[in-house]
C-alpha cells in the first residue's frame, strides 16, 4: 500500500492510496473461492464451478464488492498507521480501478481532523440559583389534564342536532363539480366537532347538522392553500352524522386516584406535585447548563471542521423538512421553506458543531466515561418507556453503532453536569459572569 498525504488546510487532509497488485489479487482469489463454495451452477457439483464461469456470471459483482472492501480496509489501515482521526466519515473518490486486467486500485480519502482543544476557564463560573416551586394552580392544571385523558364518550339520546364540542359518527365526502375527489367510498368515522380538530371547512358543515340528514356546504380555496389537493378549487362538502357523543370527565375523588394507581386522592396530589417539581428542577438545570455552556464556548474559540458543520447542517435540514411535511406542506413547499431558512440553519449548525467539539474535549480532559452498566440501564429505561414500540426500540439498541451513539450522547450529558457541578451558585437576581 502506497499512501500520499496532502494538507489542503490546517484541519483538512487528503490521503491518496494505491493498493499493490498482489494485495488485490489475494483479495480477488479469496472472494472467488468463497463464491465457489456457495454457488451452484448447472452441470457442476457444488464447489466445483470453474473460475472462468464464475468470472463470466459474477465477475462485475465480485469486483465491485472487492473494491468496496479494499477501500474501507486500506482507508482504516492508513488512518491508523498515520494516527489520523477524522471528525466525520472521509469522502472517498476512486481515481483508478481495473481489477480485471492490470489489477490496479487508486483512490483518495478526504476528511477533516478534530482540532486539538484544551478547554479553559470552565471552573467556578457563576450560575443563578433558581428557586423552584410548584403552585396549587399548577397542580390543579395537571390534574385537569389527567381528567381529560381519562374522559369517556357518552352517546346523546335526547337531541338530534350536532353542537360545537360534540363527537359525531359521520361520513364526510368532498366533491368538485359534482364529482367526488376520492374514488373510495367514505367510511363512518368518529370526529370531534370543533374548529381546532376539523380543518378545511368540515367543521362548518357538521356543526348544526341533523342526524340522518346530509348537509352540504361549499368553500373556495386559494391557489397557494397548504393542502395541495384542495388548492385553487371550489369544494362542496357533504356530511351525514349518524350518532352524537359527548365527552364526560370523571370526578376527582379517591376512585379517580385509584384508577391512576394511587391509594387515595391525597396520595395522587402528592405524586403530581412531586412530578411537577422534578420536571421544573430538570428544566432549571437545563437552562443553567446551557448558560454555562454558552460561556465556555465564548471563552474557548475553536476552528470548525467543514465536514462536521456540513453533517450537522444536513441533519438539521432533514429534521426541518420532515417537520414541515408532517405539518401539511408538500415536499416542494417544505424544500423551499428549508432554503429560506438556510442562513439560520447554518448558524445553528455551527453552534451545534462547536458545542460538540468543546464538550467532547472536556470529557476527554476530565476522563469522563460511560461504563457498560450505565449504558445498559439507559437502554433498559428507553425500551421500557417506548410502550407499543418497545420491541422496535430494543432491536434498535441491539446494534452496536446505535449503542455507541447513545454512549457518546450520555458522555456529553455527564460533561455538562460536570461543568454545572463546578459552578458557583448565586442569587437569581445576579447575572452570571
Amino acid at each position: 500500500m502506497n499512501v500520499n498525504i496532502e494538507e489542503p488546510s490546517s484541519l483538512r487532509r487528503k490521503l491518496t492510496i494505491e493498493v499493490e497488485p498482489d494485495e488485490i489479487k489475494h483479495e480477488l482469489d479469496r472472494a472467488f473461492n468463497e463464491l465457489k463454495r456457495g454457488v451452484v451452477l448447472k452441470g457442476f457439483r457444488p464447489g466445483h464451478a470453474p473460475r472462468n464461469l464464475l468470472e463470466r456470471f459474477f465477475g462485475d459483482q465480485v469486483r465491485g464488492e472487492v473494491i468496496q472492501k479494499l477501500v474501507k480496509e486500506y482507508t482504516d489501515k492508513a488512518l491508523e498507521e498515520h494516527d489520523l482521526k477524522p471528525v466525520a466519515a472521509p469522502e472517498i473518490v476512486t481515481e483508478q480501478s481495473d481489477l480485471q486486467k492490470d489489477l490496479s486500485l487508486k483512490f483518495s480519502a478526504t476528511f477533516d481532523l478534530r482540532p486539538k482543544i484544551e478547554v479553559k476557564d470552565y471552573e467556578g463560573l457563576k450560575v443563578p440559583e433558581s428557586k423552584v416551586e410548584v403552585s396549587d394552580d399548577e397542580v390543579e392544571e395537571a390534574i385537569a389534564r389527567f381528567r381529560e385523558r381519562q374522559a369517556t364518550l357518552k352517546k346523546i339520546e335526547d337531541r338530534t342536532v350536532v353542537e360545537d364540542g360534540d363527537y359525531a359518527l359521520a361520513s364526510v365526502e368532498a366533491f368538485e363539480d359534482g364529482k367526488p375527489l376520492s374514488s373510495t367510498r367514505p367510511d363512518d368515522r368518529l370526529v370531534e366537532v370543533s374548529e381546532r380538530a376539523l380543518a378545511h371547512g368540515v367543521y362548518e358543515v357538521l356543526k348544526g347538522a341533523e342526524l340522518g340528514k346530509q348537509m352540504k356546504a361549499s368553500k373556495s380555496y386559494p391557489a397557494d392553500y397548504s393542502h395541495k389537493d384542495l388548492a385553487g378549487k371550489t369544494i362542496e362538502w357533504r356530511a351525514t352524522p349518524k350518532e352524537i357523543y359527548r365527552r364526560e370527565l370523571p370526578a376527582v375523588d379517591d376512585d379517580f386516584a385509584k384508577d391512576l394507581g394511587d391509594e387515595n386522592l391525597e396520595a395522587f396530589r402528592t405524586r403530581v406535585r412531586g412530578e411537577l417539581l422534578a420536571h421544573a428542577k430538570q428544566e432549571a438545570n437545563a437552562r443553567a447548563r446551557q448558560g454555562l455552556l454558552d460561556l465556555v464556548i465564548e471563552r474557548n474559540p475553536v476552528e470548525l471542521p467543514e465536514s462536521l458543520v456540513a453533517r450537522e447542517l444536513n441533519a438539521m435540514e432533514a429534521e426541518l423538512h420532515q417537520t414541515l411535511e408532517a405539518g401539511g406542506l408538500s415536499h416542494e413547499e417544505a424544500g423551499e421553506r428549508v432554503k429560506q431558512s438556510a442562513d439560520d440553519l447554518k448558524t445553528r449548525a455551527e453552534k451545534r458543531a462547536r458545542t460538540e467539539l468543546i464538550v467532547d474535549a472536556l470529557a476527554e480532559q476530565e476522563k469522563i466515561e460511560i461504563d457498560d452498566g450505565e449504558l445498559g440501564a439507559r437502554v433498559a429505561a428507553i425500551v421500557t418507556q417506548s410502550g407499543r414500540n418497545r420491541d422496535r426500540a430494543a432491536e434498535f439498541y441491539r446494534k452496536q453503532e446505535n449503542r455507541e451513539a447513545l454512549r457518546q450522547s450520555m458522555r456529553r450529558e455527564k460533561a455538562l453536569d460536570f461543568i454545572l457541578s463546578r459552578a458557583k451558585r448565586e442569587d437569581a437576581a445576579s447575572e452570571p459572569k
